[in-house]
């Protein structure tokens, strides 16, 4: 597939680097000149200076040629008009990261009252919205690090940093009393590389454990790595900017949990907002990083702190000073990923980096048809994959012992008429599984 990518920051560079991996042809447009020079050095694809608005740079960059063209700049109006004139050029498939899309159709462009498929727009990505959803996942599943949910829901998969309590510990895989409908299906060391284990392999502390099977089980699983169940009830969230007014929108519509959620931010505006937009959240306006604000507040209850400032430092300092003050959970944005082992040095290991988890959710759209949902774990050389088995694939009919599967690759379930199945090798696989 010939894909543009406009935009050459965090996310375009994500993206591309994947595309490229996945043996797409990937060309990627950025306006800054040096940036360019400096890419086309470092990368193995081409990188054209220009703006991803302008119909020239556009087709140099072959846009007639595209099967998609995905706008990830910082820039909501740059990636509506680079959409707008490549669907006007036929490509088929266009792809904008917005950070607003209920305002999609005001932004300053000329475009008011105009809809999504007008805009000439198949996807919209809000970077913000996708980062809320990834900590509400968070919160709703304690204790593990990512999640992600498979077939409609009935199947997940949660990574979780194996506690030094941990009862399982130092024994052999398939020796670990895991409930049925779950396996684990990869594992990170503390100080070494990703594997997908075997059953004589052994768990140990610090290791960043993968779990896949059933979602119904997946609590009672991963609550064996962890020194005990950790009930959530209060949420604090410090900055109540676009990710912490989603993410407390979102928890408010959670009716299986009733969390009492508190956002504090430092902004008159912000919280005026806030006031009239949120009807059970409670908003509170100060300064994140005062000690005797967080005393004040209560913060030490806290079940949950989620630091989403905007700032990378602020979001160090508060989740330092909510680690000093005994929260169990601590949930940070960081932006720039050079942050991440202040971090890893202080204990904080649930972080969520707005440019990759908008890249990931991007990918997902760049798969072959067959591939229902594709995860990029973070921080590993890995991926999961959702797909369906037509019925002209080679393994239908064959066991997993017989499929001659790549070195490296583990099926880790199989969902078939609704029903989550662990595989072993004499599994056989079925078209439509």
């Amino acid at each position: 597939m010939y894909i543009v990518i406009i935009g050459g920051g965090d996310v375009g560079q994500e993206l591309a680097k994947n595309l490229y991996a996945r043996d797409h042809e990937v060309v990627l447009v950025d306006k800054d000149a040096e940036k360019v020079e400096r890419l086309n050095q470092e990368l193995d694809f081409l990188v054209i200076s220009g703006s991803g608005a302008n119909l020239e740079v556009l087709h140099k960059a072959k846009i007639k040629s595209a099967h998609m063209l995905i706008a990830a700049t910082e820039s909501d109006e740059v990636n509506i008009i680079a959409c707008m004139i490549a669907k006007t050029l036929g490509v088929r498939y266009t792809m904008a990261r917005v950070r607003d899309p209920e305002s999609a159709g005001d932004i300053d462009i000329d475009a008011q009252g105009l809809s999504q498929e007008k805009l000439g727009i198949d996807v919209i990505i809000s970077p913000e919205k996708a980062v809320a959803q990834e900590i509400a996942k968070m919160i709703q599943f304690p204790g593990a690090v990512e999640i992600e949910y498979f077939a409609g829901g009935l199947a997940m998969m949660v990574g979780v940093y194996v506690d030094e309590e941990a009862r399982i510990t130092d024994r052999r895989i398939e020796k670990l009393p895991f409930p049925e409908g779950c396996i684990v299906v990869g594992v990170k060391r503390q100080d070494g590389d990703f594997f997908l284990p075997g059953g004589k392999d052994k768990i140990k502390p610090g290791d960043k454990v993968y779990l896949t099977g059933r979602s119904s089980v997946m609590a009672e699983a991963s609550a064996l790595l962890l020194p005990k169940t950790n009930h959530v009830r209060r949420v604090i969230i410090l900055g109540g900017g676009s990710i912490g007014y989603n993410l407390a929108t979102i928890l408010e519509s959670n009716r299986e949990n009733n969390y009492m959620t508190k956002i504090i931010e430092k902004s008159e505006k912000c919280c005026d907002m806030l006031y009239r937009n949120l009807n059970k959240t409670t908003v509170v306006q100060g300064d994140e990083t005062e000690i005797s604000f967080f005393n004040e507040e209560e913060i030490t209850e806290a079940d949950i702190l989620v630091a989403v400032t905007g700032d990378d430092r602020t979001n160090i300092v508060a989740s330092v000073m909510g680690r000093r003050l005994g929260v169990n959970i601590i949930i940070s944005e960081v932006t720039r990923i050079m942050y991440k082992h202040i971090y890893d040095t202080v204990g904080i290991t649930h972080i969520v980096n707005p440019h990759q988890i908008t890249a990931a959710q991007i990918l997902r759209y760049t798969h072959k048809e067959e591939v229902v949902s594709l995860s990029v774990l973070k921080d590993e050389v890995a991926e999961v994959e959702e797909m369906v088995l037509l019925d002209s694939a080679d393994v239908v009919g064959k066991s997993i012992a017989e499929a001659n599967l790549p070195k490296g690759l583990l099926v880790g379930a199989i969902v078939r008429n609704d029903e989550v199945i662990i595989p072993n090798g004499s599994t056989v696989f079925h078209a439509k599984d």
